[in-house]
């Protein structure tokens, strides 16, 4: 459990990092430049590299709780998905269920994720791009 924790509290320290330092391109995308095109093009890369990153770390503490579950109950799970307990072909199928499961809901928060950022700050830089595009040609 101590591990657990300290991944815990690892975790957040990365996600208290990104946030900073997406404030801090929020903030500096306000200021004056003489070079405006190529500073906001490459505040705006940043930017997206945050969200991808917050969205990886968002995956990574999942499988963290996922792993840290299997650990903890290593000893009933070994138990389950032993092969000489008379159903272990039933087992088997609820465990590579459940597993398929883990998988899809992994995928399915990795998804609304992206989908949050994309409403809460993609579409603004879009929107940045589309006008830094059209300030280039």
């Amino acid at each position: 459990m101590q591990l657990f924790a300290a991944g815990i509290l690892l975790i957040l320290c990365v996600v208290g990092m990104i946030v900073y330092q997406r404030q801090q391109l929020i903030s500096q995308m306000e200021q004056q430049h003489d070079d405006l095109y190529h500073f906001l093009n490459s505040r705006i890369s940043r930017f997206r590299q945050l969200m991808r990153l917050h969205d990886y770390v968002g995956v990574v503490a999942l499988l963290l709780l996922m792993a840290t579950v299997m650990v903890v109950r290593w000893k009933h799970i070994w138990t389950y998905l032993a092969p000489a307990h008379p159903d272990w072909g039933w087992h088997m199928g609820v465990a590579g269920g459940a597993t398929v499961a883990l998988a899809a809901l992994l995928y399915a928060a990795y998804a609304v994720g992206r989908k949050e950022h994309q409403h809460r700050y993609g579409r603004h830089l879009d929107q940045l791009e589309a006008a830094l595009r059209e300030l280039r040609d």
